[in-house]
């Protein structure tokens, strides 16, 4: 399944222009994914970052394709600080500045704190601080634009007209963005410490304030829910399945939980008792699970609630979605339940109905999908961190392959012992330190 990942890659929805730089379609047309826009060429462009919020396989197999989207996307910066959530080609055309971009109109509030993760992840891969102090800048202007336009009560906590990848916007206080805010305020701070010490503690003391705000407002016993706005799209009293994307973000880059680690836990556990799903009939929009196939919906409203209008896509099964919960899952210890989701995946896609090289949602081999390469770090705890020299992993006796930024190779894992790197491309630095931490525990 992990393997499968790179196909991906290798697909068409991806490209390189002749200066080297790396673009995607959020998917490619064809027959078995035809919809409003045809089926040849590409499924709306181009490098979308609310989409590429998911995408771990490209970054993590080709570190400096992921340096360039990031060079990409800070280099049509609007004069607000905002990030449009797709990019024109060639570059010196005019950007989608103040017009309407689509899916969402406005630039997507989740695309843009992705933004600052990903750029975290290049440092970690070890981009260095001479790449990070030139780019420190757009960071700062991009933070200070979604602070003044979404924190109006100044407590941490963004409300009002909050566009994100579901093509619409969210409207009240809701923990999807909530998560990716403090995981991107976490990031802040640790870059911060590299390259302008003296800014580290304000992001880290407004984190901790959105932090105990948004759990506060928003925990409803079991999970992450929102309040009901009575707008368009809100999910209210739904159980989301993205509604913990930023704290698996935040495990992947280091930055520890960002909310209570027990109702962390409880939520990923009502997310599977929720919505993993075995049986589905008509529903929705698009159909990527049928007859008596399961999977995880993006939403489910398990208490009733469900809004008259509910979240667009609300009833579907995205692929990307179920590999970062099952990833999550793996990260707190719900090994059962992560299994039992990928076991899902695994059935739909085990080629005799649907390609295991080719997951589909808004197009054939689409970019969210590539989530599924954080499978291998969540099981593994593989970690790396350039900027220290340290790399960690968890003890789950075995051997397995590993990526590392500036090397690739193979790590096995003994019952006792440090673990052992076999690099078979590509260099690590003299300095290397190896730590081996036990299995995470659901308790």
């Amino acid at each position: 399944m992990v393997s499968a990942q790179g196909t991906l890659v290798r697909s068409p929805t991806l490209f390189r222009t002749a200066d080297g730089r790396a673009y995607g379609f959020e998917g490619t047309l064809g027959a078995s994914t035809r919809n409003w826009n045809g089926d040849v060429g590409g499924s709306c462009p181009l490098n979308c970052n609310h989409v590429f919020n998911y995408e771990q396989a490209l970054a993590r197999l080709f570190p400096d394709l992921g340096l360039s989207m990031r060079e990409t996307e800070f280099s049509v910066q609007a004069p607000d600080g905002s990030l449009p959530h797709r990019v024109v080609l060639p570059l010196y055309l005019p950007q989608l500045h103040d017009v309407a971009i689509g899916g969402p109109e406005r630039p997507a509030l989740d695309g843009m704190l992705g933004a600052v993760l990903k750029t975290y992840r290049s440092v970690l891969d070890g981009a260095g601080d001479t790449w990070l102090r030139e780019h420190w800048p757009a960071l700062r202007r991009l933070m200070d634009h979604v602070t003044t336009t979404w924190d109006h009560v100044g407590d941490g906590v963004l409300r009002g007209d909050q566009p994100v990848t579901y093509d619409i916007s969210l409207h009240g206080p809701n923990m999807f963005v909530g998560g990716l805010w403090l995981a991107a305020l976490r990031a802040m701070r640790a870059m911060a410490e590299l390259v302008e010490p003296a800014a580290a503690s304000a992001y880290e003391d407004r984190f901790a304030v959105a932090r105990d705000n948004y759990d506060k407002l928003l925990w409803n016993g079991e999970y992450y829910s929102q309040p009901v706005t009575g707008e368009a799209y809100d999910f209210g009293l739904g159980c989301l399945s993205d509604q913990l994307l930023g704290q698996w973000w935040a495990h992947q880059l280091g930055l520890g939980h960002i909310l209570p680690p027990g109702r962390v836990r409880a939520a990923l556990a009502a997310i599977v008792r929720y919505n993993l799903r075995t049986g589905f009939t008509e529903h929705g929009y698009r159909v990527f699970a049928d007859g008596d196939e399961t999977g995880l919906v993006v939403c489910s409203w398990p208490h009733g609630g469900r809004p008259v209008v509910p979240l667009r896509y609300s009833d579907e099964v995205w692929t990307g979605v179920e590999y970062q919960v099952a990833a999550h899952c793996l990260y707190e210890g719900l090994t059962d339940e992560a299994l039992r989701i990928v076991r899902a995946i695994r059935e739909r896609y085990d080629g005799t109905r649907r390609n295991p090289f080719n997951e589909i949602e808004c197009g054939d081999h689409y970019v969210r999908a590539m989530a599924g390469w954080s499978l291998l770090d969540a099981y593994t705890g593989f970690r790396y961190d350039a900027t220290t020299a340290h790399l960690q992993v968890t003890r789950r006796p075995d051997r397995y392959p590993f990526v590392a930024g500036t090397a690739w190779g193979t790590i096995t894992i003994p019952p006792d012992g440090p673990a052992t790197l076999e690099i078979l491309g590509g260099t690590m630095p003299p300095n290397l330190t190896t730590e081996v931490t036990a299995p995470p525990s659901a308790t």
